[in-house]
């Protein structure tokens, strides 16, 4: 079995959806986590100053995009048929932009008036991008209740993370996304996600 090593910092951020791959894929990794106040040693260290990084039997991987897709690959997580890939692709770049513009509340401008505009901003993309997940999710109609065909594929785990923070702070936040909100629960009743969930440290991000 491949080794591999996760380095990321100490919190959730673009290491968790990897993290999570491993967990339900039940794939020991290292979780490598690097303080704030070393980084500014370690960052040379690294091919690019960037993290997180995926090292895999001693070879190096960086870019948290990159290191999804592989893992997915890697794990039979990428979908089933050639379609099914690239509608869990399709879901994934849509999560990442909702992702995006939740990252602007917490590390945007601060003062009322920018918070304000962010978050009617946020409220428009969250409403455009789960509309087309929807969408794309009712194409195949899984009667397993998967987000793409007929097993568990990486768009499920990233339904999963992407909205964590969202619903924890507004648990009505998806309820005109009925697909959505019963591919969640379905991931969350995993009994590998589970056990992650229930170890995992508690981070602010």
């Amino acid at each position: 079995m491949a080794k591999y090593v996760l380095t990321y910092f100490d919190a959730r951020g673009r290491a968790e959806p990897a993290r999570m791959i491993f967990a339900v894929a039940g794939i020991p990794f290292e979780d490598r986590r690097i303080k704030q106040e070393d980084w500014s040693v370690f960052k040379s260290q690294t091919p690019a100053g960037s993290l997180p990084i995926l090292e895999k039997d001693g070879q190096t991987i960086t870019q948290s995009l990159v290191i999804y897709r592989h893992l997915a690959r890697s794990f039979g997580l990428d979908g089933e048929t050639i379609l099914d890939k690239a509608r869990v692709e399709e879901i994934l770049e849509y999560l990442i932009e909702v992702k995006t513009a939740w990252s602007e509340i917490a590390f945007g401008p601060q003062d009322e008036e920018s918070q304000e505009k962010i978050k009617e901003n946020y409220k428009l993309a969250l409403d455009k991008k789960c509309t087309q997940i929807e969408r794309i999710m009712s194409y195949s109609e899984s009667p397993e209740g998967w987000a793409v065909g007929k097993r568990m594929s990486f768009a499920d785990i990233m339904l999963f993370e992407a909205f964590e923070e969202i619903v924890a702070q507004s648990p009505s936040a998806l309820d005109n996304f009925p697909k959505i909100k019963s591919c969640r629960q379905k991931l969350e009743a995993n009994k590998n996600l589970k056990i992650y969930l229930s170890k995992r440290k508690h981070t602010r991000f």
